[in-house]
């Protein structure tokens, strides 16, 4: 775990945007998006290939997470930094898109990270005051189903979206 917080140092620090390699979707979004009931546009307008991900995600609408020994839980009440987790599932905003994302192997896929992060703007009655950042490189795949579009991103080492050497 202590490796990955360097990794989000770095990669926070470079900006993934500038790194990004011919072919990749650059997909940055805030969740909830700005339009009740519909996720992003850049989500929206997500296609099957390889993409760069990051998205901030506000407290009310923590992702569910899948942990290594296959158990499920919320991120409520997270300790700040790095989360340890097998699979995201991110409520996008829409019942008509999911989005499932397989974080991987942190020494393969060094890219990827879930953390919760102070934002101190975002204290309530309610909340601490914490933001859900998912970053990462990703192969997307397009699962349809009956009225709606499951994404479900798989992991990719770093350098398929032209990070690192």
């Amino acid at each position: 775990m202590m490796r990955l917080i360097p990794i989000a140092l770095i990669t926070g620090l470079c900006g993934f945007a500038t790194a990004e390699a011919p072919g990749v979707q650059g997909i940055t979004a805030d969740l909830p998006g700005p339009v009740e009931f519909e996720a992003p546009e850049a989500l929206q307008n997500m296609e099957e290939g390889i993409v760069l991900l990051d998205l901030s995600i506000a407290s009310d609408m923590d992702p569910g997470i899948k942990l290594a020994d296959g158990t499920w839980r919320t991120l409520e009440g997270c300790e700040f930094g790095a989360v340890e987790a097998e699979t995201v599932m991110v409520k996008t905003g829409s019942n008509h898109m999911l989005l499932e994302v397989r974080i991987g192997d942190p020494d393969t896929h060094a890219a990827n990270l879930l953390s919760c992060n102070y934002r101190p703007n975002l204290i309530s009655d309610d909340g601490f005051g914490h933001l859900t950042r998912l970053k990462g490189c990703f192969y997307a795949h397009n699962i349809a189903i009956p009225t709606a579009v499951h994404w479900r991103l798989n992991p990719l080492p770093a350098k398929a979206c032209g990070i690192g050497d």
